[in-house]
């Protein structure tokens, strides 16, 4: 990965510790960062729960692959594609602040801003052919 966790910033000598920034208790690798970290994980599993995904998963990438491979219909699908994006990047830009700022929002607010922008990118980008089934299951997010 490119993103320069505390863990690579300090193996190059710019930061004296691999501390996760936001939780203090591991290093901050990907994995502990986007999964492991209590912070992100409460934040997936809101955000799983909201959307119906009941799959238990250890790490970000078998996550992806149950999302692309499950069963679930292709709106389904992009929707949750959706939806890990803008988490990965709101937990990235929360450690940011965390950084920066010494503070970083609280899971419930960061969870109800990742829900009301991935309901208004959808909502921009709406296909089509979405089956009725799959525009009842999104009106109720």
């Amino acid at each position: 990965g490119r993103l320069q966790t505390t863990a690579k910033l300090a193996r190059f000598g710019v930061r004296n510790t691999a501390t996760c920034l936001i939780c203090g208790q591991a290093d901050e690798d990907h994995n502990h960062l986007f999964f492991a970290c209590p912070y992100s994980s409460r934040c997936i599993s809101a955000l799983k729960v909201w959307l119906g995904i009941s799959y238990s998963t250890g790490n970000l990438k078998q996550l992806m692959r149950f999302i692309a491979y499950g069963r679930m219909s292709k709106f389904r699908k992009q929707v949750s594609f959706a939806m890990l994006a803008a988490a990965v990047y709101s937990v990235w830009s929360s450690r940011n602040s965390s950084f920066w700022n010494a503070s970083f929002p609280t899971v419930q607010n960061i969870v109800t801003r990742i829900k009301q922008n991935v309901r208004d990118r959808i909502l921009f980008v709406m296909p089509k052919n979405v089956t009725r089934r799959d525009s009842l299951w999104f009106a109720t997010l």
